[in-house]
């Protein structure tokens, strides 16, 4: 170890030897090669190398998060051109088919993670992905409520992994106040190409109604099924961390590696699993906030990715123009995610004030479309056009969870158990929404109401919790004589050598 290395680690608290994981410790001098080597670069060097990574990776990432968001909503749109008749779906049943997809979403989280944290995180996204398309095939394939319910399993278990891995990618190429953007582009796809997937449905659908061939439901699957094939090829061939990826030079990878290492949090390389990082992980507060959050702003979500199509048809549109009305909603929300992640980028405080009032705004909306007697169909589509603001604050809190948790084992499973609750969440959503409360829903989007009021006090709860840690860590370091440059300076080294958050004192929270 160099003299620059021992001098650091010997400070009063500093990330000593003692809480550097055993196997780690032979790893130092490679971490001071890759911490020197951040200050070997001019910033308009690293710019550059962003702006390829940024060509590269975001437009493969975003085409397969719009179909994930794509093949989620398919289900909605096909129930009104024909799904329940042709399958045979009677009473609850089609609600059931969400239940069983969270229902394998859920049960893979921590499957996946584990085996995601042994493998090359790119190639292993890859094959999941193409997976996944070839399920949504099958889905168009489909004769039976049985063979629905099948298929929807696989489809849950070969889509759980594709949030958290692009999570801890983004994590693993940005700098923590270039990631939020980058995550919401990713995450405002579930809008945009919802958008655009909307008016192809419904030109598919329209047509094989007309011709009078395939159903208009099949039809969709085998679309997307295609696609989501070819966009799982492109994330096989290119995406991945710095180190694996085959298009950067061994120089533009320690480039890309050392840019990142301000974070703290280390990426998404391969790791032993540290059973350690899961047991502090269930006595960490944050960790109980994520959960909780994740589930009381997912119960809703549960609600618009099954029954909007149906919702809309309650207000009184046919089935197709349910298809076409929906496509405002589509670019309200894409303007919201998108202004409300460059808003933080400026300005990082306004994360949490930001999801606590797209959280009330979205609970006013679904008050008012459940609770308005005499309200025409126009009003109601127009406040229910609001409807994908929900998503926004969600999206701006996924996107610190890599960059709040440091430790690749506990980035991992809290990853995982964020989309448990996630899960859970759309499963409770989806059974809200009773067939017997047709055509409009009013129980269902006024207890959905009720779950967003709660969901904003977990906001605020968790927002004031992470402030005061800060403040807690910011006295500590006052008093304890190490200079700016030497606690940056460990906190590179702890995240490099996979500490976690907790155990590394110079760590700081992004609220």
């Amino acid at each position: 170890m160099s003299t620059h290395t021992e001098k650091h680690l010997s400070e009063k608290d500093a990330v000593t030897t003692s809480v550097l994981p055993e196997d780690h410790l032979k790893d130092l001098n490679a971490v001071e090669d890759v911490i020197l080597a951040e200050q070997s670069y001019s910033e308009e060097e690293y710019k550059k190398l962003r702006w390829r990574f940024d060509l590269v990776l975001m437009p493969i990432m975003m085409l397969t998060y719009g179909l994930q968001f794509a093949d989620k909503v398919s289900l909605s749109s096909g129930v009104v051109f024909g799904l329940k008749t042709d399958t045979n779906l009677k009473g609850d049943e089609y609600s059931l088919l969400t239940v069983y997809f969270y229902s394998a979403y859920l049960a893979g989280q921590i499957p996946m993670s584990f085996v995601f944290q042994r493998l090359p995180i790119g190639r292993a996204l890859g094959v999941t992905v193409i997976l996944w398309g070839i399920v949504v095939i099958g889905l168009g394939l489909c004769h039976n409520y049985l063979q629905l319910s099948m298929c929807r399993v696989l489809l849950g278990w070969m889509e759980c992994s594709v949030t958290p891995g692009f999570l801890l990618i983004v994590a693993s190429w940005y700098k923590r106040s270039e990631a939020t953007l980058r995550s919401c582009m990713l995450f405002a796809m579930n809008a945009f190409l919802g958008g655009c997937f909307n008016v192809i449905i419904y030109a598919i659908a329209k047509k094989a109604a007309e011709d009078g061939g395939i159903a208009g439901w099949r039809a969709i699957n085998f679309f997307l099924g295609s696609l989501t094939v070819f966009a799982g090829i492109l994330v096989l061939v290119f995406v991945g961390i710095p180190n694996d990826v085959w298009w950067l030079s061994k120089q533009r990878k320690t480039m890309a590696h050392s840019r990142i290492i301000s974070n703290g949090t280390g990426d998404a390389g391969r790791h032993p699993w540290d059973w350690r990082q899961v047991k502090e992980s269930l006595v960490d507060p944050q960790y109980w906030f994520i959960v909780l959050f994740n589930l009381t702003a997912t119960i809703p979500n549960g609600v618009l990715t099954t029954f909007t199509a149906l919702v809309y048809t309650g207000f009184g549109f046919t089935p197709l123009q349910s298809i076409l009305y929906q496509l405002p909603a589509n670019a309200i929300g894409f303007c919201v995610i998108i202004a409300s992640a460059v808003a933080v980028t400026y300005f990082p405080k306004s994360r949490f004030p930001l999801a606590i009032t797209w959280t009330l705004l979205e609970m006013i909306v679904f008050l008012y479309v459940g609770l308005a007697k005499d309200a025409s169909k126009w009003q109601l589509w127009a406040a229910f056009s609001f409807n994908l603001v929900l998503s926004c604050a969600t999206f701006l809190i996924w996107a610190i969870l890599p960059l709040n948790s440091a430790g690749r084992t506990k980035k991992s499973f809290t990853g995982a158990s964020a989309l448990i609750a996630y899960c859970a969440g759309n499963m409770i959503g989806s059974q809200t929404m009773r067939a017997s409360d047709a055509p409009r829903y009013l129980k269902g989007l006024t207890a959905n109401a009720i779950v967003m009021a709660i969901n904003a006090v977990i906001l605020l709860s968790w927002w004031i919790y992470l402030m005061r840690e800060n403040k807690k860590r910011d006295q500590a370091y006052e008093t304890s004589g190490l200079t700016l440059e030497e606690r940056d300076y460990q906190n590179k080294i702890a995240g490099e050598t996979d500490i976690t958050d907790r155990q590394n004192p110079h760590f700081r929270y992004l609220c």
